[in-house]
């Protein structure tokens, strides 16, 4: 007695179902996949932000209220978040550039550029402060996922 239909049609139904399956099931792993690195990259460079804007409130509060960067005699260093950082200072074109660097002490780091113009200088559209932040989200400066927002201040 012969079959009506050929032997094995059940087997290769089951293997492309199976195949369709699974060619969807590791689509949707493939988006969930990047959607997690898409969350967590949005997180680094929240971290990053704050920490630029955290150097930035510093430089701001010593220049403002301090004048730790008025030209010419600027300060050899300043003080935030409890900790000391050394201020390097050049002057160039009736331009002085102070810059400092804040540490890591919990993985972010930023690093702070004050310019201070004099005698009909400016350093940015008439004015004679200008101020940049940018900050890290991480201390290692070698990673490839190292994240940097800068923030910038003129007055």
């Amino acid at each position: 007695m012969s079959t009506p239909y050929p032997r094995g049609f059940t087997l290769l139904i089951a293997v492309i179902l199976t195949s369709v399956l699974l060619s969807v099931g590791l689509a949707l792993l493939d988006v969930a996949y990047k959607q997690v690195v898409l969350s967590s990259t949005a997180k680094q460079s929240q971290t990053a932000f704050y920490a630029a804007d955290s150097a930035l409130e510093c430089a701001l509060y010593w220049d403002q209220k301090q004048g730790a960067f008025a030209y010419g005699s600027a300060s050899a260093s300043v003080s935030c978040t409890g900790q000391t950082f050394p201020v390097t200072t050049s002057i160039s074109s009736n331009i002085q550039k102070s810059v400092f660097y804040v540490a890591c002490p919990s993985g972010e780091s930023a690093q702070v550029e004050v310019y201070k113009a004099n005698g009909g200088a400016t350093c940015s559209s008439g004015k004679t402060t200008c101020i940049y932040a940018n900050g890290y989200n991480t201390c290692d400066a070698s990673n490839p996922r190292r994240i940097e927002r800068g923030l910038k201040v003129v007055y």
